[in-house]
């Protein structure tokens, strides 16, 4: 079987790095997985260079995510809602899509905060990976989700049973709330700046960004200095990965050896 991430850029992905060692660990030679760089300009010809590469399967990361919906033939619930896919399956010439971020997270949040039901949770961010993770959320916790944005009419299409306030109020409110997951792209990169003042932070309160590269971004830098335990992307990128392996073959993944092949890389 061959396997690939498509986005733009792509040469910077630790996907070939993490599933390679995955098919290694479980004795599949005949599996492979590679990166295929895909301006926004060629996109159109997606169908012809996947069928081209003899691909069978594959992850879709930025920015192709909301490109690649008109060429699937299906969607699961979790796609719908997001209005997004990361993960395809081929099934008979027919492209079925699938989002395993919001899963991905949510899987690796549960490793570092067992009692995530009764968790009061503030979201930073009302993108489309900030929805995805809101709705697997909701299907664990108990008190409503509160996800704060700068411009409150980026919920406009959001349909999930949520608080929503503003970067102001959050602010305000810190200390009520138990985890605290930042989604919005300030940290990525060269970007140093944290999207929210943490002067109100309780001391018990989980600090945690989507992002892994830098492996702790100014957000998880801060809280870490006041004290407070942090938690970055690195699990949320390894179990997305385990659940699109998952998707494609029915099996299980080995997430030890995938973990490993990312911290190596980093």
């Amino acid at each position: 079987m061959k396997y690939a991430v498509i986005g733009n850029p792509i040469d910077h992905s630790l996907s070939p790095a993490m599933h390679n060692a995955n098919f290694e660990a479980l004795h599949d030679e005949d599996a492979s997985y590679e990166a295929i760089d895909i301006p926004q300009e060629k996109f159109h010809l997606i169908k012809e260079i996947i069928t081209e590469k003899g691909i069978e399967a594959f992850n879709v990361t930025i920015p192709h995510k909301e490109n690649i919906i008109p060429y699937l033939d299906e969607i699961d619930s979790q796609s719908e809602t997001v209005g997004a896919v990361n993960t395809v399956k081929i099934v008979n010439d027919k492209w079925i899509g699938y989002n395993t971020d919001g899963i991905g997270y949510v899987t690796g949040l549960k490793q570092v905060y067992p009692d995530l039901e009764h968790a009061y949770i503030l979201m930073l961010g009302a993108g489309g990976a900030s929805k995805g993770i809101a709705n697997e959320l909701t299907k664990y916790v108990q008190p409503k989700l509160t996800v704060a944005n700068r411009t409150m009419s980026r919920f406009d299409n959001w349909n999930l049973d949520i608080n929503k306030i503003s970067l102001t109020d959050a602010e305000s409110a810190l200390s009520e709330f138990d985890i605290i997951i930042n989604t919005t792209p300030a940290g990525m990169k060269s970007n140093k700046e944290i999207p929210i003042n943490l002067d109100n932070l309780a001391e018990h309160t989980l600090v945690s960004d989507i992002v892994y590269i830098p492996f702790k971004t100014p957000i998880l830098e801060k809280a870490e200095e006041n004290g407070n335990p942090i938690h970055n992307g690195l699990d949320m990128f390894v179990y997305q990965g385990a659940e699109s392996f998952k998707i494609w073959t029915g099996k299980m993944p080995n997430i030890k050896v995938m973990k490993e092949a990312v911290l190596k890389r980093l």
